[in-house]
């Protein structure tokens, strides 16, 4: 097997979404679980590591910045695949790449609640199998900061991009009317907001995160020809307007971060550079471990590491195990669970494709 595509077929493939996906989940990963060392370094000056984790520090913090680029690549791809798709067919495909690794995670997660007596009850483990929690104030399943928020953003993302593609307004004129529709969104989840309320933690997080789905998805739009450039630039000087308006309301801790605005440098340069990345294998490898590793990292990292802490290993060596060990996993269950669930998708999803059209 070779060690790179040809520039024909990462391009095909859009391997600078492989590249972004891989810095999401290793943002992610750093600042929920690598934070502690990297926080020491950074209040350390005298420490030879004070200057690389001061400069990694932002890009990690939280994790915040990987999970913004998650959405916007997510939004810049469901764009892109629904020209081809029809609307059942793509949310056929959706649920059966979300839902069966994800129902692995949750339910995995709480079987292990339930060896150490802090099982779920039954009403808020199923609103969480669903993603659909917050319409009943459900707390987040995936850890005690559960990752499961971003999901329940990405369904709804689903649902919307469906039915814009089922009226028509995905392919009138390519979507040059979507970007329009996106700007009138955002203000209405702005001015409505902040939703969720049922977390301090998470509050208004739809409000304020949802607007990068669509802006990536504009971003796909501009660059097909759709709609204008500038239209695309005006649309996301109004997301990070909006969502600096909504964190000083809703979340003031986060205003001094600056997410966005590091997310969409991020995905704008590999957009940029989109022509030039090579695919090596091990580009894709990871990319395709990016959901897996999403969902088991809080709670598996956290089993290994103290097991490992338990059985008098150092700190350093127990995260180094937990993560070992959370790569192998991810790697057997996205070849046991996710590439069969998403291979039954897209079998199923030829039905509806193959519909002639009334």
């Amino acid at each position: 097997m070779p060690a790179q595509r040809s520039p024909a077929s990462a391009e095909h493939r859009l391997v600078f979404l492989d590249y972004l996906r891989i810095f999401a989940f290793g943002s992610v990963l750093a600042g929920h679980k690598f934070w502690e060392p990297l926080w020491a370094a950074v209040s350390a000056p005298d420490s030879p590591w004070h200057w690389p984790a001061w400069l990694l520090w932002p890009w990690v913090r939280f994790g915040g910045v990987g999970v913004l680029v998650f959405f916007l690549v997510s939004g810049y791809i469901i764009t892109h695949v629904l020209r081809r798709e029809r609307a059942a067919e793509f949310l056929v495909k959706r649920a059966f790449r979300i839902y069966p690794l994800y129902l692995a995670a949750v339910l995995g997660e709480a079987a292990w609640l339930a060896a150490e007596g802090r099982a779920p009850d039954a009403r808020t483990l199923l609103w969480q199998m669903t993603l659909l929690g917050d319409w009943a104030a459900a707390p987040y399943a995936l850890g005690s900061l559960g990752v499961e928020w971003t999901l329940r953003i990405e369904v709804a993302f689903y649902v919307l991009m469906a039915a814009f593609k089922a009226s028509g307004l995905v392919d009138w004129r390519g979507g040059a009317a979507l970007p329009w529709l996106y700007a009138l969104l955002a203000v209405a989840l702005w001015a409505a907001g902040p939703w969720p309320t049922h977390t301090d933690w998470a509050r208004g997080y739809v409000s304020l995160y949802f607007p990068c789905l669509l802006l990536g998805s504009a971003v796909q739009l501009g660059e097909r020809g759709a709609v204008r450039r500038s239209v695309v630039a005006a649309l996301g000087a109004l997301v990070l307007l909006l969502q600096y308006a909504g964190l000083h309301r809703w979340q003031p801790g986060l205003v001094s971060v600056h997410l966005a605005p590091f997310a969409l440098a991020l995905f704008l340069l590999l957009w940029a550079c989109r022509r030039r990345l090579p695919g090596p294998v091990w580009v894709l490898w990871l990319s395709e471990l990016t959901y897996a590793v999403y969902l088991f990292h809080n709670w598996v990292f956290d089993i290994v590491r103290d097991a490992a802490q338990g059985w008098g290993w150092a700190v350093g060596a127990a995260r180094l195990l937990a993560l070992v060990v959370l790569l192998a996993l991810c790697a057997a269950l996205v070849r046991v669970i996710e590439r069969p669930a998403i291979r039954l998708g897209r079998r199923l999803a030829r039905r509806f494709a193959a519909r002639p059209v009334v």
